[in-house]
């Protein structure tokens, strides 16, 4: 007698799950960015991921910036890490970095092009303190307070889009180039990006040498050049990074030059002139054209130029 009741019970659920209405839902699986994140979890997650931004800018000259590559996204953000460990590996001493975190504050959250963006309001002082190996240490204080703009790929997990520092998006004081090159019997250079920070604007170069002998920067015939009426020049003193006194051939190197805080790119050429066998190159990139956008300088910027902009 059981197998005659087996079989009209399997019948039943069979006639059962056919009249069932059918299920409906997207035809795809929902992408990770498109799941809705609980507020508690965006708002801890986001405020952590800003913590540990703070705490990997301090410790930055101690790893090559490798951590805060890990918590950055965007084009602005990225290459400002990058040239950031250029900076401190070509800085001629020790760096040590501080954090003091006053308030973190988590604001919200909003879509952004197939992923989650937040804002998280921050108020933080970064300190280096910076001890060449020839000269007094010094110190340079950035102030992060104010909001950052993070964007999330997957739940919890945020990366740092932009920051305010010293007053000013981080992101309105990066200038990206493309295909801005000079070359000239074997020398090349490239202009990659320009940092406006107070208190310099930066200038990020990659330099290749396969003129056949070592080149160096001539640091009396390079900087910023002003043409004024009646064809004189003005020429604003730059900082180049030591790396740049002596290539040898058939090698290139990454480096800066940093000239004081300017506000406005009008008029302004960058002259980078390279000596070899006593014979200077002169590779210029007028800037009225490349430079878009000038960040207003605060009341106190000025002076001369350094070496650190980070």
């Amino acid at each position: 007698m059981r197998r005659p009741l087996l079989v009209a019970l399997t019948l039943a659920a069979v006639t059962l799950s056919g009249c069932a209405p059918a299920l409906e839902g997207p035809s795809a699986p929902i992408a990770r960015e498109q799941v809705p994140i609980a507020p508690a979890l965006a708002g801890a997650s986001s405020r952590r991921t800003v913590l540990d931004f703070v705490e990997a800018y301090a410790s930055s000259p101690l790893d090559g910036s490798a951590a805060l590559a890990d918590l950055v996204t965007g084009n602005e953000l990225e290459r400002w890490v990058y040239w950031l460990g250029v900076q401190n590996a070509q800085f001629p001493g020790r760096i040590d970095g501080e954090a003091e975190v006053r308030n973190v504050a988590f604001i919200g959250t909003t879509p952004a092009n197939r992923a989650l963006g937040a804002q998280v309001e921050l108020g933080a002082t970064v300190t280096f303190t910076f001890a060449p190996v020839d000269d007094d240490p010094f110190e340079r204080a950035r102030i992060l307070d104010g909001p950052v703009t993070l964007l999330s790929s997957r739940p919890g997990d945020w990366r740092v889009l932009d920051i305010t520092r010293d007053g000013v998006p981080m992101s309105e004081g990066i200038e990206l180039f493309e295909d801005e090159e000079r070359a000239d019997r074997g020398i090349s250079v490239r202009l990659d990006s320009l940092f406006m920070f107070t208190p310099n604007w930066q200038f990020n170069v990659v330099v290749e040498n396969r003129s056949g002998t070592e080149i160096g920067l001539d640091a009396l015939a390079t900087g910023l050049f002003f043409e004024r009426t009646g064809g004189t020049f003005d020429r604003v003193e730059g900082a180049p990074s030591p790396a740049l006194a002596s290539i040898p051939e058939g090698t290139g190197v990454q480096s800066l030059v940093s000239f004081p805080l300017q506000d406005s790119a009008d008029g302004l050429v960058l002259v980078l002139t390279f000596l070899r066998d006593g014979r200077p190159y002169r590779f210029d990139f007028p800037l009225e054209d490349l430079v878009t956008v000038v960040p207003p300088p605060p009341p106190t910027a000025g002076g001369d130029a350094e070496r650190t902009t980070g």
